[in-house]
């Protein structure tokens, strides 16, 4: 098993390379090892950072370019950004920050004694929080929250919870509002910013903190209401009235005590990341693009540099409980980071960067001209390509180099067919869809074919509103 998952790279290689592809020798090689690379991947014979590192081997030894020009292909500044983004959104979890904002929200009078409100909340709650943290860390962190609220649901009524719809919605929920959340900002989920870094690279458009927000938060909002309507048709509560909820979810407030001071420094340094990112757009607003201000913030705050400097606040100002630490130690670093995850989109940025030179993105771009697709028909298929194809592999930056020209060369405008992209490529079928499927599956309160069902159903939903909402929005981007 482990030598067919060995050769099947090679395999897809050699493939490739026999296939009459319009492309220079040198450009079909590229092509050949980007495909590889993806297979490895997928079927994981050697680890994905690993994989990544593939063109180190193949481009000296095959002509395409020597090693000097290959390791400059991996100067990546999204390394850094997810790296900044993870680490931000861990130090929130460690110091307790996220759970004392969940309870707060879901202890309002009002919201704790009956299900309908309780669960859209919650979902609500969810996807806020994603909207800055990664979708998995967030299901990690939120859904212990929501499986206490149906224990203590099931003890309070006499009912067992064990795989009950009640379970199940609250495993799914927290599962489809953190992927809806993550549409909605930038930071929500790291292949966004693959996104924005291509449509830089084949565009020269530099898009901001708000003009993401401008299509990401209306895509967000729609999926949550759309997410939460499937649920509630298809796994409606057992229990529809929670009997004390409200005092239990006080209670757990309560247990949590005053803000702590480690809490507030954390706090700091997330509001001056949201700062930062966004003081590029207000700036020029306030002052006006021509200000030399302006042209100084753009310059020195490109989004690349903020979640950098977040972490650098982190690792500086001093833990309340050890002065020895900073809020995050370089073990935190070690332990958190996603390395794998980090390499994997610094090797498929360089292998796109490298298609980029030898022509294939005017390949895929004239292809996808010649279908005949308009501007109001790119998008949808588009979502449906990605919104599919993601629940069995990962290969975003592929997605963009044949969209993103495609959309500039028929009309469309292709930051937000950069954003789309983005939005859609979670998976939502398959628990191996992703680390985000994956960790909802795990907390094993959802049934494999409910997944798959549910998983379905609200995928259409996705590729649709999501397409729609871009269509209507492309030129406010």
């Amino acid at each position: 098993m482990y030598l067919l998952r060995l050769l099947s790279g090679p395999i897809a290689f050699a493939i490739t390379m026999a296939l009459p592809i319009n492309l220079s020798y040198e450009g079909r090689v590229v092509l050949a090892t980007f495909v590889c690379a993806i297979v490895w991947w997928m079927t994981e014979p050697i680890p994905w950072a690993m994989a990544a590192m593939l063109p180190f081997l193949v481009f000296p030894a095959a002509g395409v370019m020597d090693i000097v020009a290959t390791m400059r292909l991996y100067g990546q500044p999204i390394f850094f950004w997810i790296m900044g983004t993870v680490l931000m959104g861990y130090a929130i979890e460690k110091h307790g920050l996220a759970n004392r904002f969940a309870l707060g929200f879901l202890a309002m009078r009002g919201i704790g004694g009956r299900t309908n409100r309780l669960m859209f909340v919650y979902m609500l709650i969810v996807g806020a929080i994603s909207m800055f943290i990664s979708d998995a860390a967030t299901i990690a962190m939120t859904i212990p929250i929501g499986m206490s609220i149906v224990r203590h649901t099931g003890t309070m009524a006499g009912q067992a919870t064990e795989r009950s719809n009640f379970a199940a919605f609250v495993t799914l929920g927290t599962f489809y509002a953190s992927v809806a959340g993550g549409t909605a900002t930038i930071m929500g989920v790291p292949h966004n910013a693959v996104a924005l870094g291509l449509l830089e690279q084949f565009t020269g458009r530099r898009l901001g903190f708000f003009e993401w927000m401008v299509a990401g938060v209306p895509v967000f909002l729609a999926l949550l209401v759309a997410f939460y309507a499937v649920l509630w048709l298809l796994l409606r509560p057992e229990i529809l009235s929670i009997p004390s909820g409200e005092a239990f979810l006080r209670g757990e407030k309560a247990k949590l005590g005053p803000i702590r001071p480690n809490e507030r420094r954390v706090l700091a340094v997330f509001a001056t990341m949201v700062t930062l990112f966004t003081l590029p757009t207000i700036v020029p607003l306030l002052l006006g693009a021509g200000h030399a201000w302006s042209a100084a913030t753009v310059r020195a705050l490109p989004i690349w540099v903020v979640p950098f400097a977040a972490i650098f606040l982190l690792f500086t100002i001093r833990s309340s409980d050890n002065a020895a630490d900073g809020l995050l130690t370089w073990k935190d670093a070690e332990h958190h980071s996603p390395w794998g995850s980090m390499f994997l989109v610094a090797g498929a940025l360089a292998m796109t960067d490298a298609l980029t030179e030898f022509g294939f993105v005017e390949l895929m771009g004239g292809a996808i001209g010649g279908l005949g697709l308009g501007a109001a028909s790119l998008p949808y298929v588009a979502a449906t390509v990605v919104g599919v194809s993601t629940n069995f592999m990962s290969a975003t930056p592929l997605y963009c180099s044949i969209f993103i020209p495609a959309a500039a060369q028929i009309g469309f405008n292709p930051a937000s067919m950069a954003i789309l992209i983005g939005n859609m490529a979670v998976g939502l079928i398959f628990p191996w869809a992703g680390a985000t499927s994956a960790t909802a599956f795990a907390a094993g309160d959802v049934r494999m074919d409910q997944m798959i069902r549910i998983g379905l159903i609200v995928t259409v939903l996705f590729i649709l509103i999501t397409a729609t909402i871009h269509v209507l929005l492309a030129g406010l981007v």
